[in-house]
């Protein structure tokens, strides 16, 4: 298998997943849609800024972890793609 045949692979599965977040992102509430959108900050920025509990975001990270949205990095989450 050469480079260009890795690389065109990964270029496929990247789109599958791609799409696939898309169309879970579609389902997800809209308090869901905001702490995704807002992965990568801390999650007292997060509550400063929706307003959520800090038990109400760590439940939504859990799901959209256990949807296969984010990835539990350590003691942070990232989006997976």
């Amino acid at each position: 298998m050469t480079t260009e045949d890795i690389k065109k692979i990964r270029e496929m599965m990247e789109f599958l997943v791609k799409e696939k977040i898309s169309k879970k992102l579609k389902e997800l509430s809209s308090d869901e849609k905001k702490v995704y959108e807002l992965v990568g900050k801390s999650q007292a920025d997060m509550v400063k800024i929706t307003r959520f509990s800090a038990g109400k975001i760590s439940k939504i990270w859990q799901k959209l972890e256990s949807g296969g949205l984010l990835i539990k990095d350590g003691q942070k989450y990232r989006k997976v793609i």
